[in-house]
């Protein structure tokens, strides 16, 4: 019975040592998964920024919900302001494909971009992209309104009476002097708005008579000419007519006194410009002392994108900001005196093929307005101001806000009438 009672304890025994071993296993290695990091699952992001629109607040008040909604506005720009939000961080907005302004906030970022209108219908497209490139758009409709007269009136000759209408025009596209580069329509420019002067005001133009224009397109140019035109010949104007300047060309400073600007004349030398240019001061001159008219206005378009030469080490950009200030300056020289250049400063003037088959964008949309284009309240006058205006937004849109044209702050007559608009029968 003892050896029975020792085989079955012996028998316990190796049992609960086995288990006592598995067990240690067991936990041993339960143990080693517990220190294992466990990645956590990746998330995507597919969820795109939410827009709220704040200006217009036409807009806003209709909360997200503005599918096929117009807002009807007269004014030739709109400010478009908004909030984009996403958790995951707002990387871009743009407003009609450029990038808008961007201002971090709460939880996203604000943004801001100022549009450009035509008359009629405009949509403008707001997509904002977050960092992990979803979008979301929003579209808005605007009606940029033209007032419409409401019946139909006689062609308006009243205001053009009572003064007389003289003009120096010059355009400039082939130079004596090699060096100088070419311009391509500057001559094109100068003949078309000559056309426009003579062509009578109940065809649409201005009714000038020829004798009260002097014209000098390319050989014509010449520095001797240009100060004939501007000092001898402008001294026939009284008091209450109107002045009109009109200049395509190359404009320069002296590239030994940089402080100086100078219009290039047909015969100018790049080397010698206070002997054979124009100085820009001499136009301030003969509209201070020389000119009686208490209106002048001076069309500028003299720092094209062609440059002046390939060939002569000239200041690019100081020239180009020389240039277009100097021409705002003109009109502090009298009364009513307005500058209109085609460009701001630091900027260069774009001519094309494209524009009316070979003209500067200045030019191009200062004639397509004075043929009744910028009449925007539809009286039958086309008024300085609405010139300027339209001109203005046209460069502007054609060019992608790459040139500005640019009118003096001095006090000048926006309703100073400059031409009729004549219906086609």
């Amino acid at each position: 019975m003892k050896r029975i009672f020792w085989c079955v304890l012996a028998m316990i025994i190796f049992s609960s040592y086995v288990l006592m071993s598995q067990t240690s296993s067991s936990e041993s290695n339960t143990g080693s998964l517990i220190h294992v990091p466990i990645k956590p699952k990746e998330i995507k992001d597919i969820t795109p920024p939410g827009i709220e629109i704040i200006e217009p607040g036409g807009i806003a008040t209709r909360g997200m919900k503005i599918a096929g909604d117009t807002l009807v506005v007269k004014s030739a720009e709109l400010k478009i302001r908004g909030i984009a939000k996403d958790s995951g961080g707002v990387a871009v907005v743009y407003v009609n494909g450029s990038e808008a302004s961007l201002k971090p906030v709460e939880g996203g970022c604000e943004f801001a971009s100022t549009q450009l209108l035509q008359f009629g219908i405009n949509r403008i497209e707001i997509s904002a992209v977050d960092v992990s490139k979803n979008t979301s758009i929003q579209t808005l409709t605007v009606r940029r309104e033209v007032v419409i007269a409401v019946q139909e009136k006689k062609i308006p000759v009243e205001p053009f009476k009572g003064h007389q209408v003289w003009a120096v025009v010059i355009g400039i596209s082939e130079y004596q002097n090699s060096q100088i580069t070419r311009l391509r329509y500057a001559d094109k420019d100068a003949e078309d708005f000559y056309q426009y002067l003579i062509t009578p005001l109940e065809k649409g133009g201005r009714g000038v008579a020829p004798v009260n224009i002097r014209k000098l397109i390319d050989k014509d140019a010449t520095k001797t000419n240009i100060q004939e035109a501007i000092f001898d010949f402008m001294k026939s104007p009284l008091e209450e007519d109107v002045v009109i300047i009109f200049f395509a060309c190359h404009g320069t400073p002296d590239p030994y006194r940089p402080n100086v600007p100078y219009l290039l004349a047909y015969d100018s030398d790049l080397a010698k410009p206070a002997a054979t240019a124009v100085n820009m001061q001499d136009i301030q001159v003969a509209i201070r002392d020389y000119i009686k008219a208490k209106k002048v206005i001076v069309f500028a378009d003299a720092c094209h994108s062609a440059g002046i030469s390939s060939n002569v080490a000239l200041r690019g950009t100081a020239s180009v900001e020389l240039i277009n200030d100097f021409i705002a300056e003109i009109a502090n020289a009298g009364g009513s005196v307005l500058t209109f250049s085609a460009s701001e400063a630091a900027e260069l003037s774009q001519e094309s093929q494209q524009w009316g088959g070979g003209h500067g964008v200045f030019t191009y949309y200062l004639l397509e307005g004075l043929r009744g284009k910028a009449d925007v309240d539809a009286d039958g006058l086309v008024r300085l101001g609405e010139l300027v205006d339209y001109v203005n937004l046209k460069v502007r849109q054609d060019t992608k806000s790459l040139q500005h044209p640019s009118s003096s702050s001095s006090m000048w007559d926006r309703n100073l009438p400059m031409s009729i608009i004549v219906k086609e029968k």
